[in-house]
């Protein structure tokens, strides 16, 4: 009896030290902190949650109009783009105070709260000055360093900082032609990383000059995006994980970020329909709707410039469409569905196509798109919508009617099969003005569709070809063998370095039990100088070069941070409401089921297909929003769980109460908005 109380008293013991220490780390992260340095100067340090607690009484001046308007007892997301909007505000006063000196400086640890190993620093120098900031390495080979311009007011961005460790932090005032007038090195602790980041990077080899000393690691179903230094080190990460495509850069240092639990359902894979156009320092300046959804691919046809996407048409095929998103309003201001440049041959399924990147190229304004499951690369002339050449196996279609689209093979041409990433590359290799360079991933792969006479080629490529528009003709120019990887994947080449890089995301053979592998290549020799082991895999990997500079300046206000396309409940017939009374409800018991909001859109969250309509039956009017359209046609993406979004901005105000149909059956949520 003794025994036991003595371990229920030790017992409770253990409970009040766990409590008193999980108090001290909440408050730690919620505080903020002023430390002397050895020189005489203080830095003063503060939180993302102390940011977030000083700056959401700004809400109220940066919000969209109207949302105010909307009361509900479902509980509310932040918004990330206003999130970023007052934090940025608040840093901004709090510079132009000039309380805050080169001596006596603030530092914000991860200030916006996306991206756990950045900081920003704030001081003011009476002269204006250049700053340069250096995060010390563990070589000086693995120092991350940064320039700015002259300023007086100073946001000086932190990156490459190093997670679990007290990092040493560089910072010089330059004068005019660069040099070093005064300096001081301040420390920084930052947090260590989570769980699902930790040991998953191997470097098996390193080249002593690699041609890219950071790299970015994007995509896959196990990752979130990261990026790793030459020694495999993890420099920067994003605390939230985005659909598995991960992130697609931007020309002006920014990213977009693709939700990973919203998303509209299709006939396989549900696309994300919320995406961000988010930076480094993990500001958020806009977030945009897309009703159908993003798959796969997007980037910019200039900088600033609209953004180039894969979508789907949802017209019984999906993956099959080249859209243009305008950069401010977020709406689709062209299309090109694939079904209507190519012919019938292989248009037998729903994901008949599969396209999986689409890059633009305003000197020809043209778009080289990549199709995996027709294993087909084609440009299309975007000024008339049609298509210029087909880049493909001409046994593929052979007896079609694209025979007269494709480039006729130069000698011998091995072709590509299941291809990724295709891009033409902004380079001269064989000094002809009539000649383009086009790189692709070839996975040499054709389980998706199975090709006639396949080679069984035991490796993946990255080849790249010479395309000579005026003849209509494709030569190989060259081709790097690797391990084979049956999807995702990317190759980077650079000529002035004599160096390529394969990055294959997703290996059919594991090495060591990682699924994916970085390869660095001297491209003269064929030999493999680096190379980089990842764990659970990857989509693609980039370099990562950001633009500080352009990071440094502070977010413009804008009231429209929300923008573009999303369902929206339109009114009921009488005869489905009359249906609709008659039916004996009964309150929803489904543990998946789940609901959201953010400002003016709700979010019902639930499996792939379960949700059939949303209900709002108000007082004086009733709606709904219709999410049937489509079917699900694979049994893998049969179990998704997300989020439907619908957009609440047009319905007149009412109290309503909000029903679902689950699979056939209605049912009352207990869930209201008021408007």
């Amino acid at each position: 009896m003794e025994g036991k109380m003595i371990k229920s008293f030790a017992a409770t013991c253990k409970r009040g030290i766990k409590r008193l220490i999980e108090k001290k780390n909440d408050y730690q992260k919620s505080r903020k902190y002023v430390y002397r340095m050895e020189d005489g100067g203080t830095v003063t340090v503060c939180t993302a949650r102390y940011l977030g607690k000083k700056t959401r009484h700004y809400n109220k001046n940066f919000a969209r109009r109207g949302v105010e308007r909307i009361r509900t007892n479902i509980a509310k997301e932040p918004v990330f783009a206003l999130k970023s909007q007052t934090r940025d505000y608040w840093l901004e006063q709090l510079l132009r105070s000039g309380k805050y000196t080169f001596s006596d400086m603030f530092i914000a640890k991860n200030p916006y709260g996306e991206a756990p190993l950045t900081a920003l620093a704030l001081f003011y120098t009476k002269q204006a000055c250049g700053v340069r900031v250096t995060v010390k390495g563990t070589t000086p080979e693995t120092d991350y360093s940064a320039s700015l311009p002259e300023a007086k007011y100073h946001r000086v961005p932190i990156l490459g900082l190093y997670p679990g460790k007290v990092n040493e932090i560089h910072f010089e005032l330059l004068d005019a032609v660069g040099t070093t007038i005064e300096e001081r090195t301040v420390s920084l602790k930052m947090k260590g990383l989570p769980r699902h980041l930790k040991k998953i990077v191997t470097v098996k080899k390193m080249a002593k000059e690699p041609a890219l000393k950071n790299i970015l690691i994007v995509g896959g179903s196990d990752i979130h995006p990261c990026v790793i230094d030459r020694e495999g080190k993890i420099r920067w990460y994003t605390r939230r994980k985005p659909k598995g495509y991960g992130l697609f850069l931007l020309k002006n240092g920014h990213f977009l970020f693709l939700e990973s639990h919203i998303s509209a359902p299709s006939y396989t894979n549900p696309h994300s329909v919320q995406m961000y156009d988010m930076d480094f320092l993990g500001r958020v300046h806009m977030s945009y709707m897309v009703k159908n959804g993003i798959h796969h691919s997007a980037s910019e046809n200039e900088e600033n410039g609209n953004i180039m996407a894969c979508g789907s048409s949802m017209e019984g095929h999906l993956e099959d469409l080249i859209m243009e998103i305008d950069r401010q309003t977020g709406q689709i201001v062209k299309k090109v569905k694939l079904g209507d440049i190519f012919d019938a041959t292989y248009q037998d399924r729903p994901d008949w196509a599969h396209l999986n990147s689409v890059e633009y190229y305003k000197k020809d304004h043209s778009v080289l798109v990549s199709m995996r499951n027709i294993h087909s690369v084609c440009s299309v002339d975007w000024d008339t919508g049609k298509m210029r050449w087909l880049l493909s196996d001409p046994k593929f279609w052979e007896g079609t009617e694209m025979e007269k689209m494709l480039l006729k093979p130069v000698g011998d041409v091995p072709f590509f099969y299941q291809q990724h990433a295709a891009m033409e590359l902004d380079m001269d290799l064989d000094g002809n003005p009539d000649t383009k360079h086009v790189l692709v991933f070839d996975n040499h792969w054709h389980k998706r569709r199975p090709v006639k006479d396949f080679d069984e080629d035991k490796k993946s490529y990255v080849s790249i070809y010479t395309i000579n528009e005026k003849e209509r003709t494709v030569k190989l120019e060259k081709r790097f063998g690797c391990p084979k990887s049956k999807i995702r994947s990317n190759g980077i080449y650079f000529k002035d370095k004599n160096r390529l890089y394969s990055m294959e995301g997703s290996l059919v053979k594991p090495i060591e039990d990682n699924v994916g592998t970085i390869r660095e290549y001297d491209s003269r020799k064929g030999k493999v100088v680096s190379e980089i082991l990842i764990k659970p895999g990857f989509f693609q990997a980039r370099a990562f070069e950001p633009d500080v500079p352009e990071l440094a300046k502070p977010l413009l206000a804008n009231r429209n941070y929300i923008c573009g396309d999303l369902k929206r409940p339109k009114p009921l017939l009488k005869e489905e409401l009359s249906w609709l009374k008659g039916i004996q409800s009964r309150r929803v018991d489904d543990l998946v089921i789940d609901y959201k909001t953010n400002e003016d859109i709700l979010y019902v969250h639930g499996m792939d297909h379960s949700i059939r309509k949303v209900y709002l039956l108000g007082k004086k009017g009733n709606y709904a929003v219709d999410f049937t359209e489509t079917k699900q046609t694979m049994k893998v993406f049969a179990e998704s769980k997300y989020y439907l979004a619908m957009w609440l901005d047009k319905i007149p105000s009412d109290y309503y109460r909000l029903w679902l149909d689950v699979r056939g059956n209605i049912q009352y949520t207990g869930k209201y908005i008021s408007k």
